[in-house]
């Protein structure tokens, strides 16, 4: 379940305000606007490739604070299996720590909503992944670049982490803002993005703790 939530979080920290200086650069990542989806060609680990699609599919109130659901549907993926795991978080990256609730369906089984003290502990995890903020202190801007991808041409920004051996071109003219992003394991490879993202779970979830 960790590594699916990492993978949620992943295109969050390229977003477009990633080239601000200091300690406000992980304010300004911003979830995109509902509707919008980006879709990649993924390979993790030199396995084989499979396809992951980001999109914002709706948003609520709670609190007083505006909440976004995001959906990471993944399919293809031989090892894991199909999945969907959809996330309700703040607009903030600097916020997915306070996730309010977590939706999984594997596969054909049944949607899941994590809750009670598995919930706790998913916001613990989300709150120690300081990947997020050591990214935005450890990225350099390589400079501006036009990218060829499967979803087309694109004036962008090149990014490189020495800290965790990647390279990223990010672009504020598609959602998540993620239009390439090649590390030592990873790489992922925006195919499509468009607007008009819906749920991919259309039944109503059991909670996992049987009520």
């Amino acid at each position: 379940m960790k590594a699916h939530l990492l993978l949620l979080a992943l295109p969050l920290v390229s977003a477009r305000a990633i080239s601000a200086q200091g300690s406000s650069c992980i304010d300004q990542i911003r979830v995109p606007a509902v509707g919008q989806w980006a879709e990649y060609q993924a390979v993790f680990k030199q396995q084989e490739p499979y396809t992951m699609r980001y999109a914002v599919i709706g948003e609520e109130s709670r609190g007083g604070k505006a909440l976004k659901w995001v959906e990471l549907r993944m399919t293809g993926n031989k090892k894991d299996g199909d999945m969907v795991t959809q996330m309700l978080v703040p607009g903030s990256a600097a916020e997915l720590g306070d996730v309010q609730e977590v939706v999984m369906k594997p596969g054909d089984k049944p949607a899941m909503k994590i809750d009670g003290p598995m919930l706790a502990m998913i916001r613990e995890q989300m709150k120690k992944q300081s990947f997020l903020t050591d990214l935005c202190k450890d990225v350099t801007l390589v400079g501006g670049e036009t990218v060829t991808v499967p979803a087309g041409k694109f004036k962008s920004q090149h990014f490189r982490s020495a800290k965790y051996g990647s390279d990223s071109w990010v672009s504020s003219k598609v959602p998540f803002s993620m239009i390439k992003t090649v590390g030592t394991d990873h790489e992922l490879t925006l195919v499509r993005h468009g607007d008009g993202a819906e749920s991919s779970i259309t039944e109503e979830p059991k909670s996992m703790g049987g009520h």
